[in-house]
């Protein structure tokens, strides 16, 4: 695929009745404020249970023109009646390395976060946070240094036997002489 034609995520949006609480909390994940915190006009005085009331965009670096942005929507009905049953599983934020991986870990512990739970993936590292509203983010660090690297070890029999990874301790984990100090430079 060429570089002109790739893909790439560019925005999750989060809907909810939470607006202050969720801000202050992705200001955490992600150690900065909102890019842009607005009440749009056409959310003043809206019903609409699409039509957001509040807006803030946190921007995440990447290179023009991909934009990679978390949303979080105040609307008028979240949770209400007409709210649709389908929604966000996760979202993934990826960190360059196992070592700001756990500089992260140590940030959100500090505060009182916690992972819900945490896992080796083979590929990555992971630790699966709930947010205020109980949506699913997933912290990650690339446990290899290149691509190629990665993609060989996900055609080798063991990742094929085991593609989930297993559980891990955090604190076990990334302690020193702990599986991750098998990762040079965090990477395998």
């Amino acid at each position: 695929m060429s570089e002109s034609s790739r893909i790439g995520l560019s925005e999750v949006v989060l809907r909810t009745p939470h607006y202050e609480r969720l801000c202050r909390f992705y200001t955490e994940v992600l150690r900065q404020p909102p890019t842009l915190d607005m009440t749009p006009a056409s959310g003043v005085g809206t019903t609409d249970p699409d039509a957001p009331t509040r807006i803030a965009f946190f921007q995440l670096p990447g290179g023009f023109p991909y934009t990679q942005r978390i949303a979080v929507f105040e609307c008028a009905d979240v949770g209400g009646a007409q709210r649709s049953s389908v929604g966000l599983h996760h979202l993934q934020v990826r960190y360059p390395d196992l070592e700001r991986l756990y500089e992260q870990y140590l940030h959100l512990k500090a505060l009182g976060v916690l992972p819900a739970e945490a896992a080796n993936h083979g590929v990555a590292t992971s630790l699966y946070y709930r947010d205020p509203d109980g949506n699913k983010v997933e912290l990650s660090g690339m446990n290899f240094a290149t691509e190629e690297e990665m993609r060989a070890f996900m055609q080798s029999a063991e990742f094929q036997r085991n593609p989930d990874g297993y559980q891990i301790d955090p604190e076990e984990y990334f302690a020193p002489g702990g599986e991750a100090a098998a990762y040079s430079g965090g990477r395998r």
